[in-house]
């Protein structure tokens, strides 16, 4: 955990990492989660948006000020790189991802930091330069449930209605409505801001709500179908794999992107053959983010977990792309068959898989 986490959680709380209550342990679902494990990257350049907009799968160019979206960043091959949320601020664009990814794709994406000034429409030879710097004084901050929502709204800020909409908090920092679990029964909010004010709303909200971990908050996010990309399934899957067209995290109408030719492809000539989906499983295993999945009586593997979470009560979820034609047969974690998985909905509509 990041220092600066572990000082608001001592400072405010008397908490230790170890201490924040786990997933399966609380039947709340008003709920404070340190996303410690994110790290804050800030854009800035006068070609930014346009620099951003040719790198991204989603349209950068859509966003209102503040505007929020999830978009990935892909290899040639289509492949999914990172899986990021970009905030647009006064000045430039923050985009936050798992601080594992960071230095990898701070080094590919610097390689591509400039783009040409325009005139007239048309592209000078002359070219502008593009900054990208992690921000380690802004934090990430999980926010569940109507309590939280009540306690957010007494400083006179108009909390976004709307998945993916963001705000400016009155007392500081960006505030973005999430997917939830089960049709935005329960809202779910990501607070961005400096941690003098993540200490500030933690301190406040915590009179209200739990204080989970972080795994709280990620098994949330499996259960709302909101994939993860770690280093150990980063390149791993075509972005339409991760159900991110049904996320509204593509724009098949902004132009050419890493990777496009790939996923136009897949989205207009070919028949999607892997889809994400959300699978449980009783019992010891506890798969992690690149383990493979098994049917019975074959060897090769038929499925990737691309996120997965143990709770308090013995029982793992998981998010994993699977071969479709094989969403009819048991599936396993292991070869011999031994850990039995068993499929789960999803909060929204997948039509080839449901």
């Amino acid at each position: 955990m990041k220092p600066e986490w572990q000082n608001i959680l001592a400072a405010v709380n008397g908490l230790e990492d170890n201490s924040l209550v786990q997933p399966g342990e609380t039947k709340t679902d008003s709920l404070i989660c340190p996303l410690a494990s994110e790290t804050v990257l800030h854009v800035t350049g006068d070609g930014a948006e346009l620099f951003l907009q040719a790198q991204f799968s989603n349209d950068i160019g859509a966003l209102e000020l503040p505007g929020s979206q999830l978009t990935t960043w892909s290899s040639l091959k289509g492949r999914v790189i990172a899986l990021l949320r970009v905030l647009k601020i006064s000045d430039g664009f923050l985009l936050h991802l798992p601080t594992e990814l960071v230095e990898p794709v701070l080094k590919r994406l610097r390689l591509f930091a400039s783009v040409p000034v325009m005139k007239d429409g048309k592209p000078l030879k002359q070219k502008t330069k593009i900054t990208i710097e992690p921000r380690d004084d802004l934090l990430v901050l999980g926010v569940s449930g109507d309590k939280a929502a009540v306690a957010l709204t007494e400083d006179g800020t108009n909390l976004p209605e709307e998945t993916d909409a963001t705000a400016v908090l009155a007392t500081g920092g960006w505030i973005t409505r999430v997917r939830d679990t089960a049709d935005a029964a329960t809202p779910r909010f990501e607070i961005v801001a400096d941690a003098k004010q993540i200490s500030d709303y933690w301190g406040e909200l915590s009179q209200t709500c739990v204080a989970a971990a972080e795994a709280v908050w990620r098994l949330q996010n499996i259960d709302a179908g909101i994939p993860s990309i770690y280093a150990a399934n980063t390149e791993s899957f075509v972005l339409q794999m991760l159900n991110l067209q049904h996320l509204d995290g593509v724009s098949f109408k902004k132009g050419c992107f890493p990777g496009q030719e790939v996923v136009a492809r897949m989205q207009y000539l070919g028949k999607l053959k892997r889809q994400m989906v959300r699978l449980q499983h009783v019992g010891t295993a506890a798969p992690k983010a690149g383990d493979e999945i098994y049917k019975e009586g074959r060897d090769a593997a038929v499925g990737k977990v691309v996120d997965a979470v143990g709770d308090a009560g013995n029982s793992c979820r998981m998010l994993a792309v699977m071969a479709i034609a094989e969403l009819s047969e048991k599936l396993y974690l292991d070869k011999n068959a031994e850990y039995p998985l068993e499929l789960l909905d999803l909060p929204y509509e997948t039509p080839l898989a449901n």
